[in-house]
């Protein structure tokens, strides 16, 4: 039987974490699962993918999302917006996705709590990527999928993402009953800002070889 690895990514906003994801993905032939869970949770359950996507703990916040919010500053605002359905549900169903998709292939997947979801699963790795603001402003900036950001200051960035981030962390608390971001609810930390998205990439990619093949 083949034997699966997976590796799951949890990031800072703008740190590059879907970037570090993506640089594995290709390396080891992996297949990302980010926005695209959607699709298969909405499949999954028969729900409408909005029901996902108004739940969903960062599509929209990702610098790759496919939501065409007008500002930076309002893709924050509508993060956890409320859904008709139950959050629990939404949640249980998707994880039941990542967990079948965890038994018949190797996978890496970005945010989720799929950290959480699949701890009793064998071949896991956990990995969260930081980085400094000054750094993640700048990919914000460059990578720009929210819309204008010309008109907002740094400061103004760093405010929003620093708001992102406290409701990142209470979306990983509630569900995993563990502390976002913190040394000992992962294998890894790494800083993007230190050994940029290949070192990172490397590392994971060293430790894999290391500890899970």
């Amino acid at each position: 039987m083949e034997k699966h690895i997976h590796i799951n990514i949890g990031r800072q906003i703008g740190a590059g974490g879907l970037e570090v994801a993506n640089e594995l993905g290709k390396r080891l032939g992996i297949k990302v699962y980010d926005k695209n869970l959607l699709a298969l949770a909405a499949r999954e359950s028969g729900l409408d993918h909005s029901v996902f996507a108004s739940e969903d703990e960062k599509d929209n916040l990702s610098l790759n999302t496919g939501f065409s919010f007008s500002s930076f500053a309002e893709a924050i605002s509508n993060t956890f917006r409320p859904s008709i359905y139950n959050s629990n549900t939404i949640f249980s169903i998707q994880s039941e996705v990542i967990r079948k998709l965890a038994s018949r292939e190797s996978t890496i997947f970005v945010g989720r709590c799929a950290d959480y979801v699949l701890r009793d699963v064998p071949g896991c790795i956990s990995v969260f990527i930081t980085s400094d603001m000054k750094d993640r402003i700048s990919r914000i900036r460059t990578v720009n999928k929210y819309g204008d950001t010309v008109g907002l200051s740094d400061e103004k960035i760093a405010d929003l993402l620093e708001k992102g981030d406290r409701k990142r962390a209470s979306y990983y608390r509630d569900y995993t009953f563990k502390t976002w971001g913190a040394a000992e609810s992962y294998d890894l930390c790494l800083s993007s800002s230190l050994l940029g998205i290949e070192g990172c990439a490397d590392i994971i990619e060293e430790t894999i070889k290391r500890h899970l093949l």
